[in-house]
């Protein structure tokens, strides 16, 4: 289930992590987190964009597993849509407060573990890494999903997410052993446009179809993202690639789901 290159012992390296996106899909990422925490093994930096920017400061700013559990099942991720229409699909004011109530007034330079968010710049297009400002500032910038959140606005630029490039930010990473984390599905599907129903096969209505064709394109261009930058690695590294078909980016839900299919996993291949 996970593709790993392990070079000479786990233990006895410091590392540094990236976690990669893929909405719901990520919380895989917690149970990695928890694996190397539990095993005393250290991070000295951290990389995340989008939704999983938010586990990587949690985790930077010294939350436990536990408590990043906790905050993860406490969110009532519905309750999180405000719709705007004129401008947007989602305005994102209340994702906003969400986040200030998490981080309060953290800011990133403060951190003892090396924090690093990463968007994109409206206006010019070019890769924004947070390393300093309000965390809560900078998770919201890398949340906005283009086309549909509204972008951040912080100072004289607005801010987009950074997934469309590069969706497992590793290159800004420092450290010379690496642990790559990519929640993305399998390409081994077929995109299905019948259903079953009493036997009969009946052709699946627009928005089903449409859906399983942008959702393959998007898990096909973050491969080859990830692919791209596999490839130019010089370093020792860790690249896990779960491959869970039961769970989707939707399935917010199913975080203890999530939790002993990641940890038990990674458990078995790292022991």
């Amino acid at each position: 289930m996970f593709n790993i290159k392990i070079s000479n012992n786990i233990m006895n390296k410091n590392y540094s992590i990236a976690l990669g996106w893929w909405a719901a899909r990520g919380f895989i990422h917690i149970w990695v987190l928890k694996y190397l925490e539990e095993n005393n093994i250290k991070i000295n930096e951290i990389s995340g964009t989008s939704m999983w920017a938010i586990i990587a400061s949690l985790f930077a700013i010294w939350k436990n597993t536990e408590e990043i559990i906790t905050i993860a099942k406490d969110i009532n991720y519905l309750t999180l849509i405000d719709f705007d229409l004129k401008h947007w699909f989602l305005k994102w004011d209340k994702v906003q407060k969400i986040l200030e109530n998490i981080f309060g007034n953290i800011t990133i330079d403060e951190l003892d573990i090396k924090l690093y968010i990463v968007a994109t710049c409206l206006e010019t297009w070019d890769r924004k890494i947070f390393t300093s400002g309000k965390i809560s500032d900078a998770v919201r910038a890398s949340l906005s999903l283009p086309g549909i959140f509204k972008p951040k606005k912080i100072g004289n630029y607005s801010y987009i997410d950074w997934w469309i490039t590069t969706n497992l930010p590793i290159d800004i990473l420092n450290w010379e052993h690496i642990i790559w984390v990519s929640a993305l599905k399998s390409l081994n599907w077929e995109i299905s446009t019948k259903r079953n129903i009493l036997w009969i096969n009946i052709n699946k209505w627009f928005f089903n179809l449409n859906y399983q064709i942008i959702h393959r394109t998007i898990t096909s261009m973050m491969k080859q993202n990830e692919e791209r930058s596999l490839e130019k690695i010089k370093w020792d590294f860790i690249f896990i690639s779960p491959d869970f078909w039961e769970l989707d980016y939707y399935s917010f839900k199913e975080i203890d789901s999530f939790v002993w299919l990641g940890y038990n996993e990674i458990k078995n291949k790292l022991k």
